[in-house]
């Protein structure tokens, strides 16, 4: 017999591979042979609903997100579909059922311990793809988070909506969005001010389908280890570089720090020192890095100013 911690991390497995496809749809088939105990978890929580029937099923086992035709048996008497791994597949009377992920049903349950005011009313931003659920009380934060939620962001056409919506809607210094893609599959770009977090890598296992506020707290507060020599935390606040790192309280030192790690992300060697302090707001009497960041000279370890250009020098 499974232990409730095991059934709650197959379901929700079952719910980020759903979410994966292009329309959130399976078919009781896949469902049937594939999973039906968490399929019937789900059912009875109100995170899959029936939307109709096709004549078509969609092998988890076999497939990321394409609908297998159903097929007359060889001997005639039924339908179904060959699967590279289980063999002949017969599709059973009512296999044919299609269910789709409720997201207006699972995106409360998800962010239930978050008391984020949007969760039971989500704006959709891209329809069926990303949707805004307010802002999260989180331990250990002073200031509520702004929470996004979205799905299949390792879509190419998908991820493209995505920074698109982050383009005309800029982060209020940090953005937190939980994917249902797993981790693994999430492009691994820095996107200026926001943190990606897979949803299945901050869930409660002992509660269903719920977010635990301290593990996505600490998940949030740690910064980023891309395995890239400089990195930098989703609000600006510190860049780490070759493995030091350093903290940074004031905005327009942030925004200079932000906007020399983008160029460097670009693969751009340099930058016109008046452009970056023009973008950083620091005013006609700031004319050099080193008025921008007076009190400090640590900024000297990892940037180079000189003739009118800066860049990160490593």
């Amino acid at each position: 017999m499974r232990s409730p911690r095991s059934s709650d991390q197959e379901a929700l497995a079952l719910v980020c591979a759903i979410a994966q496809t292009r329309d959130a749809r399976i078919t009781a088939a896949a469902l049937t042979n594939h999973y039906p105990a968490v399929g019937a978890q789900l059912q009875a929580l109100g995170v899959l609903t029936r939307v109709g029937d096709e004549a078509a099923v969609t092998s988890m086992a076999d497939h990321d997100d394409s609908p297998i035709s159903l097929v007359r048996s060889p001997d005639g008497r039924s339908f179904g579909y060959f699967s590279p791994q289980a063999g002949w597949v017969t599709a059973a009377p009512g296999e044919q059922t299609v269910f789709a992920l409720d997201f207006e049903a699972l995106l409360p349950k998800l962010l239930e311990g978050l008391d984020c005011a949007l969760a039971s009313r989500p704006v959709s931003l891209v329809p069926g793809l990303i949707w805004e659920v307010g802002a999260a009380r989180l331990p250990g934060r002073a200031a509520r988070v702004p929470v996004w939620v979205g799905r299949r962001l390792s879509e190419p056409t998908a991820w493209a909506s995505f920074l698109e919506q982050t383009r005309q809607r800029p982060a209020p210094g940090v953005r937190l969005v939980l994917s249902l893609t797993p981790e693994a599959k999430l492009p691994k770009d820095y996107v200026s001010g926001h943190e990606i977090i897979a949803v299945q890598s901050v869930i409660d296992a002992s509660q269903e389908l719920r977010i635990d506020p301290q593990i996505l707290a600490a998940r949030l507060s740690h910064r980023r280890d891309d395995g890239q020599p400089v990195s930098m935390a989703a609000d600006g606040g510190s860049i780490t570089v070759r493995g030091k790192t350093y903290a940074f309280t004031g905005t327009k030192q942030r925004a200079i720090i932000r906007y020399l790690f983008e160029a460097w992300q670009r693969g751009e060697p340099e930058c016109l020192t008046a452009a970056v302090l023009e973008a950083a707001d620091s005013g006609d009497q700031v004319r050099t890095l080193g008025k921008a960041f007076k009190g400090r000279t640590d900024w000297r370890e990892f940037i180079k100013e000189e003739r009118g250009r800066c860049r990160i020098d490593l």
